[in-house]
């Protein structure tokens, strides 16, 4: 009995990790908002408050904390989709890429905010991907299928979602003429 006891709590415990094992972002669409590049006083205006004690490399705390700062002013919005629900919406990511030693961690001790920072801000929103999504890796093989590019099927159902206003308020190619 107690054997079965614990192989249940120990497959309960893999069902729970693998239900909320979704990517931030999942289903929706991931927009680049910002290219950033930052000298030093850009990186200590945008920290707030001190390092905390046990910290094993403070510059890099900085730095991270500073970008993460400054991405949370971004987020927010995210949109709505006819019902349409994504995880992480609305959310910005810091995506560091320069200088090698920020983003390689070569060591503790070797980046320094006197180097600055370049990184860009990724934005996840509700709107889902207008086409079929394809795996680069399949459509680039020499004897790849041949991939056109179509709309979802159902991209036209969005009309039951939303309701369709014409902005500029004058009579479109299928529709008649108002008259005067």
């Amino acid at each position: 009995m107690k054997k079965k006891l614990i192989a249940l709590a120990v497959t309960a415990t893999f069902i729970t990790g693998v239900a909320e094992a979704l990517p931030w972002c999942h289903r929706g669409t991931i927009v680049q908002i910002a290219d950033v590049s930052w000298s030093e006083a850009n990186i200590l205006a945008n920290f707030l408050g001190t390092v905390p004690t046990g910290v094993y490399d403070p510059e890099h705390y900085i730095t991270h904390t500073a970008t993460n700062n400054y991405a949370n002013t971004c987020a927010g919005g995210g949109g709505g989709f006819g019902g349409y629900r994504v995880p992480g919406s609305g959310q910005v990511v810091v995506e560091a890429y320069a200088p090698y030693s920020y983003t390689n961690m070569i060591g503790p001790g070797n980046y320094f905010t006197s180097q600055g920072v370049q990184f860009k801000l990724k934005k996840c929103y509700t709107i889902p991907p207008m086409t079929i999504v394809h795996n680069y890796a399949e459509i680039n093989k020499p004897d790849g299928p041949v991939i056109s590019v179509k709309p979802f099927k159902e991209l036209m159902n969005i009309r039951k979602y939303w309701d369709i206003v014409d902005p500029d308020d004058d009579y479109d190619k299928n529709e008649k003429p108002p008259i005067r």
